[in-house]
């Protein structure tokens, strides 16, 4: 029996996906799982510190009827790795025939996972912000980077505050986008850089209260990103609105978590999901003085969706990949 396998490199990846290919295809799955035709579970983490090894792995299966296969995004974050030149985050995804388990394709996923992170805050904003003249992003790392250039593409914007820790991170982000439609201002401390503004992130794994209620206006949208706390208590507790991308996640990592397990929210405290949203089943933002706090902390389905998007166009262009046959 013979199991053909396509091995798809970053360079192919880049070549043929695009970064409007991607954020549409970060919405459309959002809209497909609010419909009921994707299957995703929560992620599984596999943290290795307890072995001394520093770093960590996320299991993240789905299956997505519009491209009629079954995905695993395979990811890790590995803290040494910007010492070794390597990306802090290493990606892959598998892809499988459903009816039968044939593996399709094995994908290299480091940029499909972050444009698919990137996408993600310029879609939320989309549908949630009542406006985004004025964005703050805590954190100057590379997500940070890929949320501000999907978010040019999708908002518009006047002004970009960038708070981190590092004076060069600071400096260095703004040089990425000197010639940007907009101001980007560098900000040392994060009361400052929220205050007044119209949206706040945070892409950073600080593990603290980096944004807290009395710094948020009236109105703003918050976006925590990831797998830490980010705010402070009184933020979830006071928002008129939370929101995530998925509740059975964020009830057990992420800036949710410790309220959750403190009692302070529930999965009925949760007005909607982004997919529910996206898909037209439920209302976000009513008015513009609602103070919005969202959770994104990252599906697996998307990264699939653009792997098998990435195949369809391997088959179009007739692009020379790399078949392992696995049968014997």
């Amino acid at each position: 029996m013979r199991e053909p396998v396509q091995i798809v490199s970053e360079r192919l990846v880049q070549s043929l996906l695009s970064e409007d290919d991607v954020i549409a295809q970060v919405e459309n799955t959002w809209r497909w799982y609010g419909e009921g035709s994707v299957i995703m579970p929560s992620k599984i983490t596999l943290d290795l510190s307890a072995l001394g090894v520093n770093g960590w792995f996320n299991s993240m299966p789905s299956y997505i009827a519009q491209t009629g296969l079954a995905g695993i995004k395979f990811v890790g974050g590995f803290s040494e790795n910007p010492k070794r030149d390597m990306p802090f985050i290493r990606a892959k995804i598998m892809l499988c025939d459903p009816e039968n388990g044939m593996l399709k394709a094995l994908v290299a996923g480091d940029w499909i996972s972050e444009i698919r992170t990137g996408a993600q805050p310029a879609i939320a904003c989309k549908y949630l912000a009542a406006s985004t003249q004025i964005v703050t992003i805590i954190g100057a790392g590379q997500m940070a980077r890929a949320s501000l250039r999907c978010m040019q593409r999708l908002l518009q914007i006047e002004q970009v505050r960038i708070c981190d820790i590092s004076a060069k991170a600071r400096a260095s982000f703004v040089e990425a986008f000197a010639d940007a439609p907009f101001e980007v201002v560098p900000m040392e401390y994060t009361r400052e850089a929220c205050l007044g503004s119209d949206v706040i992130i945070t892409v950073t794994t600080a593990d603290a209260p980096l944004v807290k209620a009395g710094w948020v206006k009236k109105g703003a949208l918050v976006l925590t990103m990831g797998s830490y706390t980010e705010t402070d208590e009184a933020l979830v507790t006071s928002a008129d609105l939370l929101i995530t991308d998925h509740i059975g996640q964020s009830l057990h990592r992420g800036n949710f978590k410790v309220p959750a397990e403190k009692g302070l929210i529930s999965e009925a405290s949760f007005a909607a999901t982004l997919p529910d949203i996206v898909a037209g089943k439920k209302c976000g933002r009513e008015t513009p003085d609602q103070t919005i706090l969202c959770e994104l902390v990252g599906m697996g389905a998307p990264d699939a969706a653009c792997a098998a998007l990435l195949l369809q166009r391997i088959k179009e262009t007739g692009a020379d990949v790399l078949v392992v046959d696995l049968g014997d």
